[in-house]
Order: structure tokens, then sequence, then C-alpha cells
């Protein structure tokens, strides 16, 4: 007696069903894996950036986040050169405030001695440095709840008047 296999699925559908079927899981595996392989490929941060200017015998480098997201240490460093030194002047930097409150600000190193605000812009005063390089590092991490965003922020040192020496821009994307 010959055995016969019956279907235990009552509509077990055909071979386009299972094609097709086949074609939604591999999608739904890619579009699983893309923020995977950014991730690893380090497309959401912490990556960083350095941009530069020249003027009025100042040299401004700011090193920054490209892309950061939530709790992530933003880095942020400002060096500012002046050849023959400050002498007894306040070093000047001006920030977008736009910038420093996607942060959870800890700390400058050194502290400025000196900080206003109006609106738009953080300026802050720093003691002159022995010899002609100051440089300043920002302690912050990438504030909790934030949306995505991708703007262009300033930084720029300032001369006694409060009128830019130097000026840089840079874009960083604050993923969520």
């Amino acid at each position: 007696m010959p055995l016969v296999a019956n279907s235990t699925i009552a509509d077990a559908g055909d071979a386009s069903v299972a094609e097709r079927s086949r074609n939604l899981r591999r999608i739904g595996l890619t579009l699983f894996a893309l923020p995977v392989l950014g991730a690893a490929l380090g497309v959401f941060g912490p990556n960083a950036g350095h941009v530069s200017a020249t003027g009025s015998a100042y040299r401004l480098g700011v090193d920054y986040p490209r892309a950061t997201r939530s709790s992530i240490v933003t880095p942020l460093v400002v060096t500012v050169t002046r050849p023959g030194g400050f002498g007894d002047d306040p070093v000047i930097v001006a920030v977008d405030q736009g910038f420093l409150d996607r942060l959870d600000f800890q700390n400058w190193y050194p502290n400025p001695s000196a900080e206003s605000n109006d609106g738009d812009t953080t300026i802050y005063e720093f003691d002159p440095p022995d010899g002609d390089t100051l440089r300043v590092s920002l302690d912050a991490r990438t504030g909790p709840n934030q949306g995505y965003s991708h703007n262009t922020y300033a930084v720029a040192v300032l001369t006694d008047a409060h009128t830019p020496a130097a000026r840089v821009t840079f874009r960083t994307i604050f993923w969520p």
C-alpha cells in the first residue's frame, strides 16, 4: 500500500507566495541591518572634524563633533594662537548658543575669567596664557532627548572691540 502525503496546512499557497514572503523577509532584514552597519562604521558618532582660520594676527583652530548622539562625549577644543603672545589682553572666544544648548555642559578647561550672552552667542573671556597659544577644551556630553538635527555653528576669536578676528563654521549632526 503506497503512502500518500497530505499537506497539514489547509492552504499552503504556491511558489509565488513563498517567493514574495522570502523577499519581504530579506527587505526587513536589510532595513534592520542598515542602522547596525551605520553604527559599526561610526556614522552616528562620535567622530570629530577640524576647521581653522587666520585673521588679524590670530590663528583659530576648532576640533568639533561631526556627528554625535545622546549622552555621548562631545569634544570641542578651541585653539587660539597669536605670534608674539597675547600680552595682558584677555582672549575672547564667541560660541554659537545653539550649539551649547544641545549639550549637557560640564566645564571649560581652563575656566573663563568672564562670560556673557547676547541671546545668539556666548562670549567667553580667558586670561592670557604664557606663550602664544591658548588651548581651551569643553567637557560636555550631548544632552538627553535630542532630536535629529544638522546645523551649522560658528566659533570666533574676537578683538578687544568684540569684532571677529578669525571665525570658523562647522556642521554637527545630532542623532536621537
